[in-house]
């Protein structure tokens, strides 16, 4: 009898442990991601080197942490400011590695730096040209803009007009400010997003540009997930919700039906 209980324990045991087990490996590959297509706005003035660097190199790691907060992110980028061609598109969406190798095409010479327009560029709302990204219709637009200058030499747009275009597309906004642009800081903070400090990005020390990127990363993964649970009706966030995991749940109960038939029966 002692062995028959034995037995019965150990097969209990291991349905407990099989159960959970494959609910543990079922759920996070259910769990469904929150789209979001993020487009970089990067001041190419001849100042911004150091930073044009440090973002091509870092993006990987940004783009990690927020795959691994549960955002199914793609990035574009756009320079603004270029001798010639002020604002211009260098790449639609791509993954980080794709990102990192648009970044070559960025040429610090610039010196007027539109923000304003260039932004309302990447939402298709500049009236001499768009540049024709493949938004996904389902995911949550994000803008980041890299700046060490106010906006200048605007021709279409100034602060009040951008961040109508903003709530128009549902669009968070953030800055990354080498200076206290205050329009520039009202508007990020009016559309979802936050202002960072681009001097914590201009340098060569690894360790402070680590720093910087895991807390520019963690906050916009924040920001995302607060739109959602702000916005649950948005077409990035209706199906954005953890899938349950039944199999698991359900060998458990059939593990624990077997034994109480072996039991019983």
């Amino acid at each position: 009898m002692k062995r028959q209980n034995r037995k019965t324990w150990s097969a209990l045991i291991a349905a407990v442990m099989l159960g959970f087990g494959l609910f543990t490996v079922t759920s996070p590959a259910n769990a469904a991601l929150i789209k979001t297509d993020i487009v970089m706005l990067v001041d190419e003035s001849g100042s911004m080197s150091t930073i044009h660097n440090n973002l091509r190199d870092s993006i990987g790691t940004f783009a990690s942490i927020l795959q691994n907060g549960g955002l199914d992110a793609q990035f574009a980028l756009i320079g603004y400011g270029f001798a010639g061609d002020s604002i211009r598109l260098l790449s639609d969406f791509v993954d980080a590695a794709g990102f990192a190798s648009a970044m070559a095409g960025i040429t610090p010479v610039g010196a007027d730096e539109p923000a304003y327009d260039a932004t309302a560029y990447a939402l298709e709302a500049l009236p001499s040209e768009q540049p024709g990204l493949s938004y996904r219709d389902d995911a949550v637009k994000n803008l980041i803009l890299f700046a060490d200058e106010a906006s200048n030499s605007d021709n279409y747009f100034d602060a009040d007009s951008l961040d109508g275009v903003l709530k128009d597309n549902s669009a968070l906004f953030n800055v990354v400010l080498g200076g206290d642009f205050s329009e520039l800081i009202d508007l990020a903070l009016n559309n979802g997003g936050n202002s960072f400090d681009l001097n914590e990005l201009n340098t060569t020390v690894q360790s402070e540009i680590d720093d910087f990127v895991t807390n520019f990363a963690e906050v916009k993964l924040q920001e995302t997930v607060d739109f959602c649970d702000q916005n649950p009706d948005h077409t990035a966030c209706t199906d954005s919700e953890p899938v349950p995991a039944p199999a698991g749940i359900a060998l458990l109960s059939l593990g624990l039906l077997l034994l109480t038939r072996r039991k019983f029966g």
